[in-house]
């Protein structure tokens, strides 16, 4: 039964979420504002967070994800600087030669896309040409 007890208890600590403790996201000084600004900001705003934490149901968002969110807001409305978030690049080979690629999208439609596709047909760009659908495909 001490065991069933015990069990139960570490069961029911293990269901309990992890309480943020401070933001893991960067935030900057906005301009003109000296170190004491930015840290009596900084304190104002890990409070607000805290608090809505707390107050707020998370669903799918981890309770850090709230506070995070709820910390950036809150510094970026004292005028603090959020940093931009830097696109990411894929640095992958080219292709080899004679590898087939996808057909660039043409915009705006031709004249004769827009002729094919008015009469039921798929326009195939790479090839330049108007495909209809076979009879026996429609029947289906």
């Amino acid at each position: 039964m001490k065991r069933w007890l015990v069990a139960c208890a570490l069961l029911a600590a293990a269901g309990c979420g992890h309480v943020p403790t401070g933001p893991a996201v960067l935030v900057l000084p906005g301009s003109g504002k000296t170190a004491e600004q930015f840290q009596v900001d900084d304190a104002a705003c890990r409070q607000l967070a805290s608090q809505e934490v707390e107050r707020t149901e998370g669903g799918q968002v981890p309770a850090q994800r709230r506070y995070d969110m709820a910390y950036m807001q809150c510094m970026h409305a004292k005028g603090n600087q959020l940093p931009q978030a830097t696109p990411r690049t894929t640095s992958s080979p080219p292709a080899p030669p004679g590898t087939p690629t996808a057909a660039p999208i043409a915009w705006p439609p031709t004249p004769a896309q827009i002729d094919c596709e008015g009469r039921g047909g798929v326009w195939r760009a790479a090839l330049d040409f108007c495909e209809f659908p076979s009879p026996d495909r429609l029947r289906r």
